[in-house]
């Protein structure tokens, strides 16, 4: 993939992002769920497009001086080539501009590459919601983590 670009998430591009979703997810968000992301006044969306291509995004919720990281993609075409980490990197400094200094977020206890990711930006593991995600096989654990040093994440 060429240098990305990150930026924030707009209404006219919601197909790109229904698209990636349902190429990203078993169970993809419908398209009245992530429209509500993209025009909620409390949600921050970034996506991290090459050229005119979606290739991954990272849906917040926002309260007060936090953050919740509610869904991140990149296609499995590009996953493994630092978009994830170009793409959190930009979203920790967008809250940091906001004056939010912790992100809050939830992850397959499966999901060994996110959870090497969210490592290295500093997350720490808060919890644990037992039989949080359905699986074929029935459920897995969702890890809890948070990272309250978003300065640092940044290397700042």
């Amino acid at each position: 993939m060429s240098k990305p670009l990150v930026r924030a998430l707009h209404e006219t591009d919601l197909a790109a992002l229904l698209e990636l979703e349902t190429v990203c997810f078993d169970h993809p968000w419908s398209e009245k769920q992530l429209s509500t992301y993209l025009v909620g006044e409390r949600y921050l969306c970034f996506g991290l497009w090459s050229t005119t291509q979606l290739h991954g995004f990272a849906l917040l919720s926002t309260v007060l001086d936090e953050a919740e990281l509610l869904q991140i993609g990149v296609h499995p075409d590009y996953r493994g080539q630092g978009g994830a980490t170009e793409l959190l990197s930009y979203v920790h400094a967008r809250l940091n501009d906001r004056g939010i200094n912790r992100c809050l977020l939830e992850v397959r206890s499966s999901n060994t590459p996110a959870l090497g990711l969210y490592h290295r930006l500093a997350y720490q593991k808060d919890g644990v919601r037992k039989g949080y995600y359905p699986t074929a096989k029935g459920s897995e654990d969702a890890i809890l983590m948070s990272c309250g040093k978003l300065k640092s994440a940044l290397g700042g």
